[in-house]
């Protein structure tokens, strides 16, 4: 288990957009200005700069699922590029509530927060409206 302190500011932007009934398209936008350092408070502080993109595609298919592709892009200033793809399955349940499942091929998160990169894998996703 690794500790560390951090400081950091982080603006993130998101919007939706839809065409039709059928389809969905989305896109963020996530930057994180700051610095970090292993172990609690002491070491030398690193530059923790990194920007967060993604454009996801949504599609409607028989009437109650919806089928999900999403391209990510992690750029870290001292860390390097790293990119890839989520894909996933959703099901309406009811009006307000939607459930899915997917696979994250890429090893990072949208949550700036986080540092690690052992993200990869099966994810649930649980959507509710009002």
């Amino acid at each position: 288990v690794a500790f560390y302190d951090q400081r950091s500011q982080i603006l993130s932007l998101e919007g939706i957009y839809n065409p039709n009934h059928h389809w969905e398209f989305a896109g963020k936008l996530a930057r994180r200005e700051g610095e970090v350092r292993y172990g609690r408070l002491e070491g030398q502080w690193a530059d923790s700069a990194t920007t967060f993109a993604a454009a996801q595609a949504r599609y409607e298919f028989a009437e109650t699922w919806h089928a999900l592709a999403e391209y990510r892009w992690l750029g870290v200033r001292d860390g390097g590029d790293r990119q890839g793809f989520l894909i996933g399955v959703d099901r309406d349940i009811g009006r307000n509530f939607r459930v899915g499942v997917g696979y994250n091929f890429t090893e990072f998160s949208d949550d700036l927060t986080n540092f690690d990169y052992d993200h990869k894998g099966w994810f649930l996703n649980l959507v509710g409206t009002y």
